[in-house]
């Protein structure tokens, strides 16, 4: 129970609408760095999140088909994290919706 709880936290931190502070974004990576269980259930929340117009852009952006475009987003964005591509200024930046090159890159797969 106690790990679902964190789990939600972390997608609620990262994936959703509020930015985390500096310290709650350290703490979620370092969790997703050291636990697959986490790192699944942060992508299966984040990907039950998109609408029809998230999906159809995440679909444009990751090259797959509309459905399956938001648990690609999630993958290539959850992976980024544990990997350090994306850093704190980045999830603030996807937060308020403002898409740098590289977070398109990351998006692509590239």
């Amino acid at each position: 129970m106690r790990a679902r709880i964190v789990t939600v936290m972390i997608a609620m931190g990262l994936l959703t609408a509020c930015v985390p502070t500096r310290q709650d974004y350290d703490t979620y990576v370092t969790l997703l760095q050291g636990s697959s269980r986490a790192r699944n259930e942060v992508i299966k929340d984040c990907a039950t999140g998109f609408d029809a117009n998230g999906r159809r852009g995440a679909g444009l952006v990751t090259n797959v088909s509309d459905k399956d475009a938001p648990r690609v987003a999630c993958e290539r964005f959850v992976a980024a994290l544990v990997s350090g591509r994306i850093t704190y200024d980045d999830v603030v930046n996807v937060r308020q919706r403002r898409f740098t090159p590289k977070i398109i890159k990351i998006f692509q797969g590239r």
